[in-house]
């Protein structure tokens, strides 16, 4: 009982550190990068973050074993594939597009996927992530903006797309180049508090 009491409280604690660090990071975005636009342009810190939570924090699904995918039929493999996403990226992503919705006429589902999609490609086993980090970056930031002109042309925006290919291609360009500024201090962050729990759980 005195293990699950601390455990408890270590996870509250880890819920109350990563909800204080999404409304920072929307302060800098909303309040400090916006000052220094480039051209008009500006980084998606946000965006940037969710992804980078969901691929190092992970799933906690096990990956499927040589022997069970010899087992499984091609449907129930891509199931297990499908339920092996980032359950806390989505939870980050959430909270992002909550607070997104405050500011845009609609909830960019975006947000919430892209943590969770994130999670299929966790880079805690493989080698030289903080350098795997930056197309991981490129390219989901590019189908989550992709996403979001979905949603905004169902809205009859105009000049969605032309839009997305002016602006948000560049940003994804940007928000590349500072994942790993992200990322090195997320996963020493990552790799103390998975330390912790296996000191407490001994």
């Amino acid at each position: 009982m005195g293990f699950l009491s601390i455990q408890f409280r270590t996870r509250i604690w880890q819920i109350s550190l990563a909800t204080g660090l999404v409304l920072i990071i929307w302060l800098i975005q909303t309040d400090v990068i916006t000052r220094f636009s480039l051209k008009g342009l500006l980084c998606n810190l946000p965006l940037t973050f969710t992804i980078l939570w969901g691929a190092i924090f992970g799933s906690r699904h096990q990956g499927l074993i040589a022997e069970e995918i010899r087992s499984f039929s091609v449907g129930e493999i891509a199931t297990q594939q499908a339920l092996s996403g980032s359950t806390s990226g989505a939870c980050i992503g959430a909270l992002f597009a909550a607070l997104y919705g405050s500011a845009l006429p609609i909830y960019p589902v975006a947000y919430p996927l892209i943590g969770w999609i994130s999670g299929y490609f966790s880079v805690k086993k493989m080698h030289q992530p903080v350098f795997l980090s930056i197309p991981l970056v490129l390219f989901a930031s590019v189908f989550a903006e992709f996403m979001t002109g979905c949603q905004l042309a169902l809205l009859n925006r105009p000049d969605t797309f032309a839009r997305f290919v002016q602006i948000a291609m560049p940003e994804s360009i940007l928000n590349a180049l500072i994942a790993p500024i992200i990322f090195i201090p997320m996963r020493t962050w990552y790799e103390f508090w998975t330390s912790r729990e296996v000191s407490v759980s001994e």
